[in-house]
């Protein structure tokens, strides 16, 4: 408590330092109240906590390998720096590029450190235009009109890149899973270390006026209206810090690769955007970040398989992660129409990452890297995969189907608590032969994945629970006699009016079918309460450690094996591959998160091969040698190259379909470039 006195202190000198407005004066006292107040948080964690040496593991590379995956250059960038229209509580762009860690003057997004709290950053990687700041894979950033000014923007390659690290070399997973605490508020994280430099910077006088030199020069007016943006956004930190980011409602810890996005999106979106504390849900079911190769095929998604729509998905995940958006007045009263929805969600930019992701193929092997191919341990392994996995995992490929779509405010479609008329009109129609309409998915064939219920998987129920048990009082979004909905459904009341208030407000209309391109190749928004989750194909499965919805199994080996021989407790936040048992080494070392599978929802249980009698039994038990052939084709399976090695794959995925060719997605990333034209000519003119 002394380092919290003293910061406390040092605010309040500098909030009484003339001259000084009375309404500035007003906020910055606000901010050393909140500081005082509820435990002393900026994120969950004493003061005197944040001021420790930043939780880093220690990398060394030599080399970054990109694996093949059909991506170009081009591809790679728009992917990784291609913003959505996210704001982590307003931070300005530049200001992340120029804070220095707490205690020091050490950069804090300087390579080292970011790559050290698991982000990707190239070794000895420059600037460019996609990323001027020179930061992270994921951190982009997009011009707000309303603050005049380039806000961070948290895009989807953060959290869906990844790496792999074999003996100094780096294979980069496009589309893979993140490693990163983002989500993790602990002391000595990125959130917590980030938020602690900010306070540290208006506190701290010398580490004020070297931020403010590098920001704004010497201009005075510059420098203050810098000063009142800072405890603008600390304002925010604190406010979110008694809400949805309460540590008392996230009580499994995320650690590193993982966060409650479900959870986190109901608190978001119905307790912090509706202004409904009652809503605000403990969030104790993280789950890693999924690969994205092709999802595009997937009839529904999301680890439950609760929507099958890409832009509602996306907006959905835009959310969660803070994108500023306007629902509600003061009174709790829904926004009049042209002021409802308003927000920095770029559709643009998910458009044109969901075109691009379309293009991307799971990652191949690399033999000079991780090891030659036992060609006939893999061919015995595909035989076992066929006798014991196909039946879930597939691809269970099947014709586009045809959905039915409301037509009229009166209608009703099964399974759904709300429908948009107008937005399931708004695409391209057709009509069956009873003459209703229906939406025909563009796409020349899908992939049906399955849901498997939890008491037939076994596997940590939490996630599954949370999604179909959590109420939440969705207030003036709530159709006429309804008092509470679970998370699906208070979404679906949600995203059915606020996607048809985006498209207006960014002029996308019914023309030339671009709603119906925008939905996700013509597919209507829908939900479905499964307790259950699906079964995704595994194409690359060997580049997505750790495993199980929720991480708990570290390696694929792991995961065949029994229960009694999968670890219980494990490090996890480095990246060595273990080319072997295909995952992360686990010891424990300095920066790990230590995963604990005795907690809810971390526990590792089922999608057991086990010949006892018990709950999660998905197939026989497997020996040793049946293990590592299992292993040597999940290398391999479904790659092209290996096809006639393997005396025919039925897994190869040259031979599945390509995706609709359409021009919107390419249209979309056309006007992203216009868009970073003028906001680098805004930046000169500033």
């Amino acid at each position: 408590m002394d380092l919290l006195r003293t910061l406390a202190r040092a605010l309040s000198r500098r909030a009484n330092t003339p001259p000084v407005s009375r309404s500035r004066r007003k906020l910055r006292n606000r901010l050393i109240a909140g500081v005082l107040a509820g435990a002393a948080t900026l994120g969950g964690f004493s003061l005197s906590k944040y001021f420790q040496s930043p939780n880093l593991v220690t990398e060394e590379i030599t080399e970054v390998r990109y694996l093949d995956q059909g991506w170009t250059e081009e591809d790679r960038q728009r992917f990784y720096f291609t913003p959505q229209g996210t704001e982590l509580q307003g931070l300005h762009y530049d200001w992340l590029t120029k804070l220095e860690l707490p205690n020091s003057k050490t950069r804090l997004a300087s390579e080292n450190i970011m790559r050290g709290w698991g982000f990707i950053v190239d070794p000895e990687q420059q600037p460019s235009d996609s990323n001027p700041g020179n930061l992270p894979v994921g951190m982009g950033r997009h011009w707000n009109p309303d603050a005049g000014a380039f806000r961070l923007d948290l895009g989807c390659a953060l959290c869906h890149t990844g790496e792999l690290h074999y003996k100094g070399t780096a294979l980069r997973v496009d589309g893979g899973q993140a490693i990163h605490g983002m989500s993790t508020s602990a002391a000595g994280e990125f959130i917590t270390s980030l938020n602690v430099a900010a306070a540290e910077t208006l506190a701290n006088p010398a580490k004020w006026n070297r931020f403010a030199d590098a920001i704004a020069g010497e201009d005075e007016d510059k420098r203050d209206q810098l000063q009142s943006e800072l405890w603008q956004y600390l304002l925010r930190v604190v406010d979110f810090a008694q809400g949805p980011g309460n540590p008392d409602l996230i009580t499994t810890t995320e650690g590193r690769g993982r966060t409650d996005a479900v959870g986190r999106i109901g608190n978001v979106v119905f307790g912090y955007n509706l202004g409904i504390k009652e809503n605000y849900h403990t969030a104790n079911a993280p789950v890693s970040y999924p690969f994205l190769w092709d999802i595009w095929r997937f009839d529904w998604v999301q680890y439950t398989g609760f929507t099958n729509q890409a832009m509602a998905r996306n907006v959905g995940e835009s959310l969660g992660v803070m994108a500023p958006v306007a629902l509600v007045d003061e009174n709790g009263n829904l926004l009049p129409e042209g002021e409802f929805g308003r927000s920095t969600i770029n559709l643009e930019g998910m458009q044109c990452i969901e075109t691009t992701l379309r293009k991307l193929r799971p990652p191949k092997w690399p033999q000079d890297v991780l090891g030659k191919i036992d060609i006939a341990r893999a061919t015995q392994g595909k035989a076992l995969f066929a006798e014991q996995c196909a039946s879930c995992h597939g691809p269970h490929i099947s014709k586009p189907y045809q959905w039915p779509v409301a037509d009229s405010p009166a209608t009703r479609l099964p399974g759904q608590i709300d429908v948009n008329w107008q937005w399931d009109m708004s695409g391209q129609i057709s009509y069956n032969a009873e003459n209703r309409p229906q939406r025909e998915d563009w796409r020349r064939s899908i992939w049906a994945v399955p849901w498997i219920d939890v008491a037939t998987i076994g596997t940590d129920a939490t996630a599954a629970e949370n999604y179909v048990k959590n109420e939440y009082s969705a207030g003036p979004l709530l159709p006429e006699g309804a008092d509470k909905v679970n998370a699906g459904h208070g979404l679906q009341l949600l995203i059915n009016q606020l996607i048809p208030s985006l498209y207006q407000q960014r002029g996308i209309s019914s023309d030339n079918n671009a709603i119906a391109d925008y939905d996700g190749l013509n597919v209507p928004f829908r939900i479905v309460n499964k307790k259950a989750y699906k079964a995704r194909p595994l194409h690359g499965v060997w580049a997505t450690p750790p495993y199980l919805h929720n991480g708990s199994v570290p390696t694929i080996y792991d995961l065949l094996s029994p229960l009694a021989a999968r670890p219980v407790r494990f490090g996890i936040g480095h990246r060595e591959y273990n080319p072997i048992r295909l995952g992360y080494i686990t010891d424990m070392r300095e920066g790990n998160f230590v995963f604990d599978t005795t907690i809810k929802g971390n526990h590792n249980t089922g999608h057991l091969f086990t010949d006892a009698d018990v709950s999660g039994r998905i197939g026989r038990r497997l020996t040793e040698r049946e293990r590592m052939a299992l292993l040597e084709y999940l290398k391999v399976m479904g790659n092209p190259d290996f096809d006639q090695a393997l005396g025919g794959d039925p897994q190869n995925w040259a031979n599945y379909s390509t995706p609709p060719e359409g021009p919107l997605g390419e249209q979309a990333c056309e006007s992203l470039r216009s868009d970073d034209m003028q906001m680098a000519a805004q930046e000169t003119s500033q």
